[in-house]
């Protein structure tokens, strides 16, 4: 074998090199991105932030629940002013405030299919280090923010206790290195109920000091956070370059929260709402012990390694936004950034119109530079056939054989079929592979919906190797037994072409979606687009210096040969040199050289021709595969680490499976071009694979401890007209039917041979609501001084309605031992309300009355045992004699098991410890509302 043989048989474009190279770059991606994906390591040096003090913290925050409506939340509030206050005691230039002066009242109907207004009475922990540059002392400051609040079944580690200690050490930090600019820290309260404490906030004079932010979140229980949405692009730089050493985002979450598919919120929202630039930094991973006794801290991913991902993030960016004035939108600057990270060293930013301007761009150019090369690539192989072509083709005894027309037409026919084929083998494959892919998604749907809860990477194995499957196999199949196929140089040619059409007609809608709504997270297809040009323009070039596999020898008889069609045998003939060479010829009909044997089988090609040009197709599979599947995977972990576990939440399965197919499906599209090259083996193995998969990911049980079935709790007490006898006690809970009714409810000694009644939950699609109603021993209670000094029984809901005028009444309402109670109407909308004691400072701008009016008015104060005055009128045009209707309740959120070691105030949920004890080891309870139980009463105007 000579040395150009040996070097082709490593580095040509056959079976083996291609087969390799491409796993070598898969396995190259897969195990890069996946191994940047973890948190990184504590580092030595912790950038002046005390990370021992902060853990320390974080255990006295979140050692238990504490939600608004706790007094354990009164101990966590105390415990972060008093650190605070050390700090500021040190320091002049840092100013802590208690505020217990703001108020706000708003509509809205966020997370809520029912439009409701809040008033709110706020407590906040605010923090002001004044910046040494005058001029941003009363604008131009820097907010930061977190909420130390948490829901009523959750200690909070992660939401948000570990945003808190991140801002405890900021505030020192900063107190010991000084600002340019002035920086308020909005250490909140009441986010979990709706956001108050930041609409709190909006009422400070502080609030105008900013004009930038970075929010602090937890949606999750740790793992690694995410910058999960900004408002415009300057701000954004705050998280590149040497500000963060370790980004992660993607403008995919904030396309999420824009188009409505991520049905969450956070304080961010309000800030924006409000004027104000800035970010959103987030956990996201773990949904399924979120808002549950997991969210703590042996519950939660990462330790002390998730807590310093946030702090290292922080420290960061607002080291970058209290200093830097680049980081600061000017002159009213909105533009929307475009952004990603690049296996977590790097994050790459662009404004949406740079996007838009590259997409036109690719969509106008891109197929006029093919036409050209089409065309110059036509010429230079016509004028190459013609200087090798063969006058005529003629028979055995030398002379010129005419065809007949049966002859002739079979031969279209078959050169129609072969030139079918071609150009439709790429879109046969990808309406396969779509297909199958369907059947895929609806079997998980229909056989094991939830399994991508616990093992979403065997799911995504699964789609990713089906994929895979009939990619390869319809690309490769043969479409006549006689071999009668191009080289595979001009096959690999062919389907780049019709990938380029494919990833052209997907840019097409991008660019649409870009600029009809905004959306940015598309950016893959532009980069696919790009290099799918790219590797085009390289394979005409390789066609046109007549590479191997392109030369005329593959479409014509070189001259001085015999060309006979019809039967193929081989053939020996002579070379100048005496050298004897085999060839396949066809006879039409014996002659005096056929051969008494008829011989059918056909000769390799020499392997020099087999293999084609050494080196072009290699620079072409670098340019093609690479960077499509490794911004497509990046993608794909965050949709998975988000996604996976929230169809418990109420998502349809048929939708997350179907991200999971497609994005599976991306990541394989790239490397069509060359599948014709895939070795054998290698499709066996993929093949076994994907069997194993999706037959254990369709019978496996879906929850497990690591991974629980998320349940929801809430319970009713029906009060009679006085307030004081209980005349009914409901427990409701909320999850999937097939497991609620059948392994959940079954294990519940209250509700055993219990009447229950089983519906549709009206705010969470796809899960069934059970209620049942519980004996005495199972009723709740408020707590606090249940008897006053002449020992008579207090109410737990005390009201009174006046009607002050056709469409207007006056309703007073106080709660025992809460600070939470709620106004519902039934028959009427509130066109207007107002609390008596407020002032006239109205409804928070951009948080209106809608047209139609409001349902529900939802009322939150500072201190336990308030008496609310609530003025409200309804629409003129509701005026009939029939009277108002609605009813009157209260919250309650404390029970025994969440109060040990501290703000303990009697208050006792016995169903919902019973819930705790008895649910099964893969399901954990979360709250199904701000309260935990209400207690409610009619009334009548």
């Amino acid at each position: 074998m000579s040395f150009r043989n040996r070097v082709a048989t490593v580095l040509a474009f056959n079976t083996i090199p291609t087969t390799v190279l491409l796993v070598l770059i898969y396995t190259a991606i897969f195990s890069t991105v996946l191994v940047t994906d973890n948190l990184p390591a504590v580092p030595k040096h912790t950038r002046g932030l005390d990370l021992d003090q902060a853990w320390l913290d974080l255990h006295q925050v979140s050692a238990r629940p504490h939600p608004f409506n706790s007094h354990a939340n009164d101990l966590v509030r105390d415990y972060i002013r008093d650190h605070l206050g050390d700090v500021a005691s040190q320091y002049p230039h840092v100013t802590v405030h208690d505020d217990f002066l703001s108020n706000a009242s708003w509509a809205t109907a966020l997370l809520s299919t029912k439009p409701y207004a809040v008033y709110y009475e706020g407590n906040n922990i605010l923090v002001k280090v004044e910046g040494t540059d005058p001029d941003f002392r009363e604008a131009g400051g820097f907010l930061l923010s977190a909420h130390f609040d948490s829901v009523s079944t959750a200690p909070g580690t992660t939401d948000d206790s570990m945003g808190v200690v991140t801002l405890m050490q900021m505030v020192e930090y900063f107190a010991k290195n000084r600002p340019k600019r002035t920086v308020i820290f909005n250490i909140n309260n009441g986010e979990e109920d709706g956001l108050n404490g930041a609409h709190a906030f909006m009422e400070h004079p502080w609030a105008k000091i900013c004009d930038v932010f970075l929010n602090l979140e937890g949606a999750a229980a740790g793992g690694r956070p995410i910058m999960f949405r900004v408002t415009a692009t300057p701000p954004l730089y705050s998280w590149t370059g040497n500000h963060v050493p370790h980004p992660h985002a993607n403008v995919l979450s904030a396309d999420g929260f824009s188009r409505g598919v991520i049905r969450s919120g956070t304080d961010y929202s309000v800030y924006e709402q409000g004027g104000l630039n800035g970010l959103d930094f987030a956990f996201y991973r773990g949904r399924s012990r979120y808002h549950t006794k997991y969210d703590s801290i042996p519950g939660m991913a990462g330790g002390r390694k998730a807590l310093w991902a946030m702090m290292e993030g922080t420290h960061g960016a607002s080291l970058a936004l209290a200093n830097a004035d680049a980081m600061h939108t000017q002159n009213g600057q909105q533009d929307k950034p475009v952004y990603f990270d690049l296996f977590g060293a790097a994050l790459v930013v662009f404004s949406l119109e740079t996007l838009f301007v590259t997409n036109v761009v690719l969509l106008t150019a891109g197929p006029i530079v093919l036409l050209l090369l089409t065309y110059s690539n036509h010429i230079v192989r016509l004028s190459k056939r013609i200087r090798h072509r063969h006058p005529s083709h003629a028979n055995a005894n030398g002379s010129q054989r005419n065809e007949t027309f049966s002859e002739r037409a079979l031969a279209v026919l078959k050169k129609i079929a072969t030139g079918f084929w071609g150009p439709a083998k790429f879109w046969a494959a990808l309406v396969v592979s779509v297909g199958l892919q369907a059947a895929l998604i609806v079997g998980y749907a229909n056989l094991n919906p939830f399994i991508i809860h616990t093992h979403p990477f065997l799911v995504f194995t699964s789609a990713l190797t089906l994929a895979y499957l009939t990619t390869v196999l319809v690309l490769t199949f043969p479409l006549n037994k006689h071999g009668t196929t191009l080289a595979p140089e001009q096959q690999k040619l062919s389907i780049l072409l019709q990938t380029y059409v494919f990833t052209w007609i997907l840019l097409v809608f991008s660019t649409v979606a870009l600029r009809k709504i905004g959306i940015g997270s598309s950016y893959f297809v532009t980069a696919w687009n790009a290099v799918v040009l790219l590797g085009s323009v390289v394979t005409y070039v390789e066609g046109t210096t007549s590479a191997r596999g392109y030369g005329p020898e593959y479409e014509t008889e070189p001259e001085g040969q015999r060309f006979v069609r019809g039967i193929r045998y081989e053939a020996v003939s002579a070379d100048e040199h005496g050298q004897q060479t085999p060839r396949i010829v066809d006879d039409p009909e014996p002659t005096e050289i056929t051969p008494l044997v008829r011989r059918e089988r056909a000769l390799p090609r020499p392997v020099e021709e087999e293999q084609g040009a050494i080196g072009w197709w290699i620079l072409q599979l670098l340019l093609v595969v690479p960077l499509p599947v490794i911004l497509v995977f990046h993608i794909a972990l965050v949709i998975l680490g988000a996604m996976n576990q929230a169809l418990t939440d109420g998502n349809n399965p048929v939708s997350t499976y179907g991200v999971a197919s497609i994005l599976a499906l991306f990541i394989i599209l790239p490397l069509a071009p060359f599948s014709i090259n895939a070795h054998r083996l290698l499709t066996s193995i993929v093949l076994a694979i994907f069997l194993l998969s999706t037959l254990y990911t369709w019978v496996a049980f879906p929850f497990s401890q690591e991974a629980p079935l998320k349940v929801y709790f809430a319970q009713t007490v029906d009060l009679s007209t006085s307030g004081t006898t209980i005349e009914r006690v409901v427990t409701a809970l909320t999850g999937p039917k097939q497991f609620l009714t059948s392994h959940i409810l079954t294990e519940l000694p209250s509700a055993l041979g219990k009447p229950m009644e089983c519906y549709d939950a009206p705010d969470k699609l796809g899960l069934q609501t059970c209620t049942w109603e519980v004996s005495d021993e199972l009723v709740p209670s408020p707590g606090g001084r249940k008897f006053n000094s002449s020992e008579v029984e207090r109410p737990w809901v005390s009201s009174s309605v006046v009607r002050t005028g056709s469409n207007s009444a006056l309703i007073s309402v106080r709660g025992l031992n809460t600070r939470s109670c709620i106004l519902q109407f039934s028959n009427r909308r509130i066109s207007k309300f107002k609390v008596i004691g407020d002032g006239d400072k109205g409804l928070q701008t951009g948080y209106e009355i809608p047209e139609k009016g409001l349902e529900q008015i939802r009322l939150w104060s500072r201190d336990f045992e308030k008496e609310f005055e609530v003025e409200v009128e309804w629409k003129d045009g509701d005026t009939s004699e029939q009277d108002a209707k609605g009813r009157i309740s209260c919250g309650w959120a404390e029970y025994e098991s969440a109060t040990v070691g501290g703000g303990r105030s009697g208050g006792k949920i016995p169903s919902l410890e019973e819930i705790l004890q008895f649910l099964p080891e893969w399901a954990v309870v979360s709250k199904s509302n701000a309260a935990l139980f209400e207690a409610r009463r009619s009334f009548s105007i």
